[in-house]
């Protein structure tokens, strides 16, 4: 079972992610924001990171620069965004970061579990 952060400011997309991924065997950690999803993450230490792109605030870009930039050690950690911005312009700005993979809401949660099981099967996160 995979622990996974999942950072959504939506709750009823959140609810309905956390369901699935319940219901999938894996254990859930939820975020409404930004912020909470930073220090939910440094907390925790999830094996998988789920997060919206846009959200005020702190946006999932602005939690990924963070991690990536003041915590290399979690270099490893899988970071997926879920987003609605179709526009491959967005896409391009965060490629620098290294995100596993970028999800276009509403989430088909067949290619969710198939894409969760690809990035955890390469050795972290499986138990």
């Amino acid at each position: 079972m995979a622990k996974i952060l999942l950072i959504e400011d939506e709750a009823p997309v959140r609810e309905m992610l956390l369901d699935e991924l319940t219901v999938q065997g894996h254990q859930v950690v939820e975020a409404a924001n930004g912020e909470e999803g930073l220090q939910k993450f440094l907390e925790t230490e999830p094996d998988l990171v789920l997060c919206d792109r846009a959200m005020p605030g702190m946006s999932g870009y602005d939690v990924l620069e963070r991690i990536r930039g003041a915590h290399p050690q979690y270099e490893d950690v899988p970071f997926v965004f879920l987003t609605a911005l179709t526009d491959p312009r967005d896409r391009a700005s965060v490629d620098h970061l290294n995100p596993a993979a970028y999800i276009e809401k509403p989430v088909d949660f067949g290619m969710l579990a198939d894409k969760i099981t690809g990035m955890l099967g390469k050795g972290r996160g499986t138990a």
